[in-house]
């Protein structure tokens, strides 16, 4: 009777297959415990080309709601745009007690293409590049504790960044 080795145990995998299924599992857990899982969720993401629907929403809860206001905010992007992939846009506030800055786009999937939470004490200025995926408006937003403030700009872009 001849006799099988024994098989030892874990053969047949790669070596880095465990640490690899440990770090996935770990980084799913802290963004859990980031409320990641909130952000992901497609029942809170406006529909595509609602940017005023966004920008209601985000006023929403707020004294005065959304108020156009380019002489608060300043949005600074470049107006004729080679590559929608990699676009550089620049939203600075003459607010006090600014809370949060967006970015909006109403040529993509989704509207909210970016969205910061600031801490206390922090400037009112933040630069970015976000994918756009063609031509069309552009808004930068900030909420204080009156409300949300914005402006808008039109960009054209020559080859879109979305697919």
């Amino acid at each position: 009777m001849t006799q099988v080795p024994e098989t030892p145990r874990g053969a047949g995998r790669r070596p880095d297959q465990g640490r690899r299924r440990f770090a996935q599992r770990t980084a799913g857990l802290v963004l859990m415990g980031c409320g990641v899982q909130r952000l992901a969720r497609a029942d809170i993401l406006p529909p595509v080309g609602a940017v005023d629907a966004a920008l209601a929403a985000l006023g929403a809860g707020t004294e005065a709601g959304a108020i156009e206001a380019p002489d608060r905010v300043q949005l600074t992007l470049p107006q004729r745009i080679e590559n929608g992939a990699v676009v550089p846009v620049t939203v600075e506030a003459r607010l006090p007690d600014v809370r949060n800055i967006y970015v909006l786009a109403d040529m993509n999937p989704t509207p909210i293409a970016a969205a910061f939470r600031l801490g206390a004490g922090l400037a009112p200025r933040l630069s970015v590049r976000v994918k756009l995926a063609g031509s069309g408006r552009v808004y930068g937003a900030v909420r204080t504790a009156d409300g949300l403030y914005w402006t808008g700009a039109d960009a054209t872009v020559t080859v879109g960044g979305c697919r």
